[in-house]
């Protein structure tokens, strides 16, 4: 028995001792494959994807909303309570300046002052005198002061006719489509009414509300762009940014004019245009994954090539424009220089790192 008891406890003695031995190879195969993989790295370099800093045209663009509507806008008027005879335009319609488009009685009695034919029977007379005038000066037979009279009052004659023409027809003093007709034949109207309006819409205004922050990036002459449904594109530029803000609103005018080839984009159509508000074509750009922040400073891992031993060193910089997912450096990177972009958690300041891909070729510089 006593014997028995002797081989068990060596039997114990011996699974205690193995199974010390195998926790002290499994604790040591944990330390040395850590160890392994910071050696390689320290040897082989940490694996980093790089991309080389690069000179490209960078823009950013800024979309804003509005409501496009002809670059020249006309709205005529009643000029004396009257009736409307004649309607000769629809909306839609294309037309030249000086087209009438709308008519009054020429015999309402509230017109009697501004008789049509009187007052273009007057005028022929006064031409005429006048004419005869012309002749008798130019023969010595009249004085100069006599001339001078003549003429002034054909002047006025003239004026006073296409007064009453204006008075019994309305005609558009610019060119473009009809874009509201408000009245009818038979219709009365008042002083002041409005009947027609037109829009000159070979070019397009397209009036902008904007808050001080983004006026502030808006200046005279900036280039504007309107993308249409169908790709194409509308060119245009800033005509007018209001130095002062709405009293009640507290937004600053801006106005955008858009050429329209081919009448493209009709009066009223709500649109989303575009402004080139910075642009930068002289700085190294760089992707934003490259950049790592801290404390309010910017820093780039900037690989140094010299000889064969490959290192990332910390560099501080100083950031120009940005649009979309690129950065101008405006100091503290030359042009050509690669740059980390993937892999900067594992670097510490002159780290020897390994090239996993150079991203020089797939990655362009965008557009916001």
């Amino acid at each position: 028995m006593k014997r028995g008891m002797k081989i068990g406890l060596w039997t114990l003695v011996l699974i205690v001792v193995v199974a010390a031995f195998a926790v002290t190879a499994v604790r040591r195969l944990k330390h040395e494959a850590v160890a392994s993989i910071e050696s390689i790295q320290a040897v082989a370099g940490v694996p980093v994807d790089v991309v080389r800093a690069g000179i490209a045209p960078i823009e950013d663009w800024r979309t804003f909303v509005g409501v496009a509507e002809g670059w020249a806008q006309a709205t005529l008027t009643a000029d004396l309570p009257t009736r409307v005879t004649e309607v000769s335009a629809r909306v839609g319609d294309s037309v030249p300046r000086g087209a009438v488009l709308v008519a009054f009685d020429p015999f309402d009695p509230s017109r009697l002052a501004m008789n049509l034919e009187a007052n273009r029977a007057a005028y022929a007379a006064a031409w005429t005198d006048s004419q005869r005038i012309e002749a008798l000066f130019a023969q010595g037979a009249v004085s100069r002061q006599m001339l001078d009279h003549t003429r002034a009052g054909c002047d006025a004659a003239r004026a006073q006719f296409l007064t009453a023409e204006r008075a019994v027809r309305k005609d558009t003093p610019v060119a473009g489509m009809v874009t509201a007709v408000l009245v009818q034949p038979g219709d009365l109207v008042e002083a002041g009414q409005a009947l027609v309006t037109v829009a000159a819409i070979d070019s397009l205004r397209v009036p902008l509300e904007l808050s001080g922050d983004e006026r502030a990036l808006v200046r005279l002459g900036q280039p504007a762009r309107l993308r249409l449904p169908d790709g194409r594109l509308l060119a245009g530029r800033v005509a007018r940014a209001a130095f002062s803000a709405d009293a009640e609103s507290r937004l600053f005018a801006v106005d955008l004019i858009l050429a329209n080839p081919g009448l493209a984009l009709r009066p009223g159509t709500l649109v989303t245009p575009e402004v080139l508000v910075l642009e930068g074509h002289d700085l190294p750009l760089v992707p934003e994954t490259a950049l790592t922040r801290e404390d309010g400073r910017v820093f780039l891992y900037v690989l140094d090539d010299a000889g064969d031993d490959l290192r990332a060193r910390r560099r501080e910089v100083t950031l120009g424009i940005a649009a979309s997912d690129w950065v101008a450096v405006a100091a503290g990177l030359a042009p050509g220089e690669r740059v980390v972009v993937a892999g900067q958690n594992r670097l510490n300041g002159g780290a020897r790192v390994k090239i996993h891909a150079d991203l020089t070729d797939t990655a362009r510089p965008g557009q916001r």
